[in-house]
């Protein structure tokens, strides 16, 4: 749930009865009573309270002298050498602690860094409810979360167990979404300048006036001009202007200027998604309000920066803080199941009416101490000043059947002042469904002058500031909502949230600004407005300064009316005649807007008039850093006003504008300007006027004029039904059955005024004199009257009245006839005296001469010697006087007793009654009574009875001495036997042992605790410290097939393996012919060994690819593998099946011939040999045809030619057929032929 409509004022807050509580801690809460939890008394509550008792635990302990010292805090303690991880959990079996590198598992760089398992804590041998591990080494920016196996409260002990994963209920800092703890001093990390960053406390001595927002709220609206919207660093921005326009200022500047002294912003701990008031995590930022919610360094630091902002500007900052409910997933719960909610006797939840489910059991104990280290932490890391506690009455308890009421509120506030005793705890008592609910107190009034929602109306703006000026008069502290002084409105707002705090509104509402700035000047300059007290009468009180530098006398008078009304100023012991004015309803401030005289003040309709009286005013001289500017609405002519003018203020170098939608009485119009609707504050008040033309009134009336005068009444009727409102002067007029007004006499100008429903007005100036003016005062004279002419005839005589008329030296007696104004002789007053001051002197007309004294003021008693006294009254001219006897005092066998009224002894001695005292007489080791007047003997002689060195009887201090100090005992004296003097720190009186736990050891005397071994890790070897001989007392790790579990702790192999719990996974195990499958961890077998089903080599099962074998391959064919058929390799063209020999054939003249050679048709290819390694071409196997050659060297004698035949191959010489075939040899290789390995050509 968002913090909703903080900015909206409930119109119960401003009625009257709240307006005026006297309730500084519970704000605005409504029947706080009924928000005490009454909660039923119950075997869990039994449980619980049982819990509290045995295992409480606050951070501290008492040394062995008696003094609370701070010792391990609860949650992750963080130093560049070790992190400390302290968790409370009564209820639990197992807790162990997981470390990640990342706030979240989806981060690009996230891994789990290690469990570690915490172990109990044991003090005195006995375990205190807390889990606790030590990691040594530098953990810093990790995050860490618990994994905890727990019972819930009412089944300790049995196996009814269930195992939570939470973050850290002690968290300082958490992921983005919460659920992770991070590991941080957060007091490193901090903005610039933060180390001289001072709170500012609430001063309880000013009146302080509160400003209740929330973050988000504050800046959303995007007219704020502030560029960090819903953020913290908004907080900031300095120099922000509205609608970013450069005239009127917003954000923290805004605050400033407004003068409200604290801001108290909506929880800003880490909440649960959108629900400000259901945290998630009590002691971290909320993260959504920063620039990077991921970074968990800047979620805190710019959280600070905003506090380090607010307290730079001067304002106290306060924190709310629903401590009394929490989201479903706070981690609190399930630390500890059933403690830490309220519960029913069912299990089920309890809930106060509040609406809220989770509601925290402020009963116990442990949590009231973790709110108040929760308090103390967020005042000393971020220098929160104070807290509101949200639903803060059901921190008290009752249980069902009893009346008592635990006060727990009372101890929590006690508990947090001895930590720092300036911050302040106040609350309120909102439901939810109040919160959700919350609606703007300028609608409610809009709605009841039938005004526009989201529009300016006059009527309504005029009550307002009525309503304010009341509120803020008011004594004691007083908290106002985000957007009240701007008159924020709920149903006609255009923000998509109507919580948001609408800064349009600042412009079109300055003048409502400016008045609130003005009361809270006021609230300043006087103290008395700083302590809450009960205003009996709301409509008229006096407050009284206390203060040689401020006023005397503030006076407070409250027309809640819509006519003028005459209120009465109480009196005080120092009455005021003379006041000052300095809130009017139009304006206020420390500035004088005018004086008035007497204790009878006419206030005007819907108005708070604050005096302050005179002589005081001007002894002080309270100055204003503030100017001002007057803007007027009036009629060109006349310079009549046709409305209040409004008062625009600010300090002096700041700008202004005047807002645009101030409306007027319809029917006149704009005529012209003076003055800059757009400028810049000075010390000199500035006016802008805007001019209109007249409308004639005579128009609207019948009956009267404008500005006419008349005898004893004036009587008229209105003309137009426009009107509905007549009023003369501050009195509203009512017609009589003919709709005719009357004016009754008065002396003096009447303004008639007539207004309409949307409350403007037009106005006549009229006349009524009480009296007739006449030309002679004498009634035995004739006389004629100036104004209307009546004549008045003489009278024969004068008709003086019965009854005396006077002053303060005179009586005397008037004619009554009208008009006559002749008197009798004036006498002195006068009387008889008779000689007794309690009875006065009176004239005979009634004035006392001398007042009668409320009784007399006698003088001295004077002793007559014979146990009496006498006494004469000391008034001047009284002779009445006393005689009686003396009394009192008390003889003793010293002295008479002496007279308590004229102090002369009388009567006789008392020598059985002593004049001195009862002493005691003391040894060092006895003691006796005596009266120190005569020594008689009160009591005999007895030995001193002690008590830690003191005597109980009679208060004898021992002088100690004997006895012999240790390292754990002071000396024991000889003659009390009480410890005294110091301990002696190297007289130990025991042995050096060995404290142990799973991770450390440390050495020291069981004695005194004195530290001979500082705590450091174990140093392991086969499950044992080498240096201490702990016994590891394994835990964690997981046995599998191939190994037992390894301790987490010490590394060592305490189990047996698991068989059934692999460490590997399934794979197939394969031979040549077969496959099955088994763990690759252990070779355990799931399946039969069978043999492949092979398709392509490959089997289809396993995906065993056959290394193959066997086989024979050919010129024209590949081998065929024995073990899966299919045919593998190359084809092998030293093999030819189909090679035939083909002999050698001669050739002739006709027909070629061949060599011999071998063919192969498998392969259609030609071998030189047998062998088939030789390829040759076919052309190559042919021998040419035969033919006849004539040879030119064979020309022999006588020229004949020879015919000679050629030789072939056939001839028979085989010589030259072999050196033939060489030479083709030879020449075939050299050309390259290739033979082996020539594929066949299909």
């Amino acid at each position: 749930m968002k913090y909703l409509n903080l900015k909206k004022i409930t119109a119960v807050v401003l009625s009257i009865g709240m307006v005026f509580s006297s309730s500084a801690v519970t704000g605005f809460a409504a029947d706080n009573s009924k928000k005490i939890a009454t909660i039923p008394s119950s075997y869990i509550n039994k449980v619980a309270e049982d819990i509290d008792n045995k295992y409480f635990y606050d951070g501290t302990y008492v040394d062995d002298w008696g003094h609370t010292r701070k010792g391990r805090q609860l949650g992750a303690t963080y130093t560049k050498e070790s992190t400390e991880f302290l968790l409370w959990a009564p209820a639990a079996t197992y807790v162990k602690v997981n470390i990640y590198a990342t706030g979240d598992d989806n981060d690009s760089n996230a891994r789990d860094i290690g469990t570690y398992a915490l172990e109990k804590m044991l003090v005195n041998g006995e375990w205190n409810g807390l889990w606790i591990i030590t990691l040594i080494g530098d953990w810093g920016g990790l995050y860490y979360d618990y994994t905890i196996t727990t019972t819930d409260i009412t089944h300790i002990g049995s196996d009814r167990t269930t195992k939570y994963k939470i973050q850290d209920p002690y968290s300082v800092a958490v992921s983005k979404d919460g659920k992770r703890s991070y590991i941080t001093d957060t007091s490193s990390v901090s903005p610039e300048g933060w180390d001289s960053d001072r709170h500012v406390y609430v001063d309880s001595t000013k009146a302080n006036t509160v400003y209740k927002i929330s973050v988000k709220d504050f800046s959303s609206d995007t007219a704020s001009g502030m560029t960090a919207g819903g953020k913290y660093s908004a907080f900031t921005e300095k120099g922000a202007k509205v609608n970013s326009a450069g005239e009127l200022v917003s954000g923290i500047d805004y605050l400033k200027e407004l003068g409200v002294t604290t801001v108290q912003l909506a929880p800003f701990a880490d909440f649960d998604g959108d629900s400000e008031y259901e945290i998630l995590n009590y002691n971290v930022p909320e993260a959504s309000y920063t620039s990077n919610p991921s970074d968990s360094k800047t979620v805190i630091k710019e959280c600070k920066e905003m506090i380090q902002a607010l307290h730079s500007a001067g304002f106290s900052v306060v924190m709310e803080m629903p401590y009394t409910h929490a989201s479903e997933e706070n981690p609190l719960e399930k630390s500890v199941p059933w403690f830490y909610y309220r519960l029913n006797t069912n299990g089920t939840r309890y809930t106060t009416n509040t609406g809220y489910d989770n509601e925290l059991a402020t009963e116990r104990k442990m949590y009231r101490s973790y709110m108040v280290n929760s308090m103390k932490y967020w005042a000393e890391e971020y220098h929160v000043d104070g807290f509101s506690l949200d639903l803060i009455d059901c921190v008290n308890v009752k249980y069902k059947g009893s009346s008592y009421v635990y006060k727990w509120l009372d101890e929590i506030k006690t508990s947090l002042a001895k930590e720092d005793a300036n911050l302040v705890i106040w609350g309120d008592n909102y439901t939810k469904e109040e919160r959700q609910n919350k609606t703007s107190f300028y609608d409610e009034i809009i709605g009841s002058t039938g005004g526009t929602y989201g529009e300016r109306n006059e009527k309504a703006v005029k009550i307002y500031k009525q309503k304010a000026a009341m509120k803020y008069a008011k004594p004691g502290t007083l908290f106002m909502d985000g957007g009240e002084e701007m008159c924020n409105s709920v149903e006609g707002t255009t923000l998509a949230d109507s919580s948001y705090v609408e800064w349009k509104d600042s412009a079109e509402y300055a003048d409502v600004v400016s008045y609130y700035r003005g009361l809270m000047e006021i609230r300043k300059a006087f103290s008395p407005l700083a302590k809450s007290q009960t205003i009996k009468n709301s409509e008229a009180y006096v407050l009284a300064g206390t203060k040689d530098d401020e006023w005397n006398t503030m006076a407070v008078l409250n027309n809640e009316s819509d006519v003028s009304k005459e209120i009465t100023i109480p009196v005080q012991g120092r009455a005021a005649t003379d006041w000052v004015v300095i809130a009017n309803g139009e304006s206020a401030g420390v500035v004088s807007l005018g004086e008035v005289a007497g204790s009878v003040i006419t206030v005007p309709a819907y108005t708070t008039m604050i005096l302050v009286d005179k002589e005081s005013f001007d002894d002080v001289a309270v100055t204003s850093g503030k100017g001002k500017v007057i803007v007027n609405y009036v009629i060109k002519d006349s310079e009549q006003k046709l409305r209040e003018s409004i008062t625009l203020q600010g300090t002096s170098g700041t700008n202004y504008a005047v807002p645009e939608n101030i409306k007027i009485p319809s029917g006149y119009t704009f005529l012209s300007k003076t003055g800059d609707e757009k400028g810049v504050y000075t010390s000199e008040t500035q006016t802008v006027t805007y001019y209109y033309n007249a409308i004639n009134p005579d128009t609207v009336v019948d009956g009267i004029k404008n500005n006419g005068v008349y005898c004893e009444k004036a009587q008229f009727k209105v003309t137009s039904s426009d009107y509905t409102q007549v009023m003369a002067g501050n009195k509203t007029l009512t017609p009589d059955a003919d709709g005719i007004y009357t004016v009754s006499a008065a002396d003096g100008t009447q303004i008639i005024t007539l207004t309409d429903n949307e409350g403007y007005s037009i106005y006549l100036s009229v006349t009524v004199n009480a009296n007739h003016t006449i030309d002679n005062s004498d009634c035995t004279k004739e006389s004629i009257c100036s104004v209307c002419g009546k004549i008045f005839l003489a009278q024969a005589n004068h008709k003086f009245s019965d009854t005396w008329t006077k002053d303060d030296t005179y009586h005397w007696k008037v004619c009554e006839n009208d008009g006559c104004t002749v008197t009798t002789t004036k006498t002195k007053h006068s009387g008889t005296d008779d000689g007794d001051c309690t009875t006065p002197v009176i004239c005979e007309c009634g004035e006392i001469v001398t007042a009668a004294k409320s009784e007399h003021i006698y003088g001295e008693w004077k002793s007559n010697g014979n146990g009496t006294h006498t006494h004469k009254c000391t008034t001047a001219g009284c002779t009445i006087e006393e005689t009686e006897s003396c009394v009192g005092g008390a003889a003793t066998c010293k002295k008479r007793a002496v007279c308590t009224d004229c102090n002369a002894e009388y009567g006789t001695l008392n020598p059985a009654k002593h004049s001195g005292n009862q002493v005691w007489v003391q040894t060092e080791k006895t003691h006796q009574k005596k009266y120190d007047c005569c020594g008689a003997e009160v009591t005999n002689i007895a030995d001193h009875i002690w008590e830690n060195g003191h005597c109980t009887v009679c208060g004898y201090d021992c002088i100690h001495k004997g006895g012999e100090a240790t390292c754990t005992q002071k000396a024991v004296c000889d003659i009390c036997h009480s410890e005294y003097g110091e301990i002696n720190a190297d007289n130990h009186t025991g042995t050096e042992k060995w404290t142990q736990t799973a991770t450390t050891h440390e050495k020291k005397y069981d004695c005194c605790g004195k530290v001979t071994i500082a705590q450091e890790n174990h140093n392991w070897k086969d499950g044992a410290c080498e240096i201490c001989g702990y016994a590891c007392v394994h835990s964690g790790g997981e046995a599998t097939c191939t190994k037992g579990a390894v301790c987490e702790t010490c590394g060592r192999e305490y189990t047996d393996k698991d068989m059934a719990n692999h460490s590997g996974k399934v794979v197939w195990v394969q031979t040549e012919k077969t496959h099955k499958q088994a763990y690759d961890c252990c070779d355990k077998e799931v399946s039969t060994s069978e043999a492949h089903g092979w398709k392509n080599g490959v089997c289809t099962v396993c995906d065993y690819q056959c290394k193959h074998a066997g086989g024979s391959a050919t010129c024209v064919k590949k081998a065929v593998c024995t073990i899966c058929s299919e045919e593998y390799g190359t084809y092998n063209m030293s093999i030819h099946e189909g090679l035939k020999s083909v002999a050698a054939k001669a050739a002739t003249r006709t027909d070629e011939g061949n060599i011999e050679y071998w063919y192969c048709k498998d392969c259609d290819r030609y071998y030189i040999k047998q062998d088939g390694l030789v390829e040759i071409e076919k052309s190559q196997t042919v021998v040419a045809k035969i033919t006849d050659t004539t040879s030119s060297d064979d020309t022999g004698k006588g020229g004949k030619t020879e015919t000679v035949k050629e030789q072939t191959p056939d001839t028979g010489d085989n010589k030259r057929v072999f050196a033939w075939l060489l030479m083709f040899i030879i020449g075939g290789a050299a050309a390259g032929l290739t033979v082996k390995g020539k594929k066949p050509e299909n």
